[in-house]
C-alpha cells in the first residue's frame, strides 16, 4: 500500500469518526429528549392521578356528606313521627280520661237519683204498710169488740 492510499484510508477512517461521532451525539441528545419526555410524561401522569385522587376524596367527602344529611333527616323525621304518635296517644288518653270521668260522674248522679227514688218508694212503703196495718189493727180492734160484744 502506498502512502497516498493510506493517507486517503486515514481521511476515510478521520471521515468515518466524525459521522460516528455525529451520529453519537445525535443519539445521546434523542436519548435525551426521549428520557425528558419520558419524566415530563410521567410527571403529567402523577399530577392526573393525583388531581383524580383529590376529585375522588372530594365525591366521597361530599357522598358522605349526604349519606349523613339524609340519615339525619330519618333520624329527625322518625323522631317527629315518635313525637306526633305520643300527642296523639296523649290526646286519646285524656279524652278517654274525661269520658271516663263524665260517665263515672253521670253513674254516681244515676246512683243518688236511684237512691233518692228508693228512699222514697221505701217511705211510701212505709206510709202504706201504717196505713195497712194500722187499717188491720182498727179490722182486728173492731172484730175483738164484736166478739166481745158477742159473749
Amino acid at each position: 500500500m502506498s502512502k497516498s492510499q493510506l493517507d486517503e484510508l486515514k481521511n476515510k477512517a478521520a471521515e468515518l469518526d466524525e459521522k460516528v461521532k455525529h451520529s453519537a451525539q445525535e443519539a445521546k441528545l434523542q436519548g435525551e429528549k426521549a428520557l425528558d419526555d419520558l419524566k415530563h410524561t410521567a410527571k403529567e401522569a402523577k399530577l392526573h392521578a393525583e388531581a383524580k385522587l383529590d376529585d375522588l376524596k372530594h365525591e366521597a367527602k361530599a357522598q358522605h356528606a349526604e349519606d349523613k344529611a339524609a340519615l339525619q333527616e330519618k333520624a329527625d323525621d322518625l323522631k317527629a313521627k315518635a313525637e306526633a304518635a305520643k300527642a296523639s296517644a296523649q290526646e286519646k288518653f285524656d279524652h278517654l280520661k274525661e269520658e271516663a270521668g263524665q260517665k263515672l260522674d253521670e253513674a254516681k248522679q244515676k246512683a243518688a237519683e236511684l237512691k233518692q227514688e228508693a228512699s222514697v218508694k221505701l217511705d211510701e212503703l212505709k206510709v202504706h204498710a201504717t196505713e195497712k196495718f194500722d187499717e188491720l189493727k182498727k179490722k182486728t180492734t173492731e172484730t175483738l169488740g164484736k166478739f166481745k160484744k158477742g159473749d
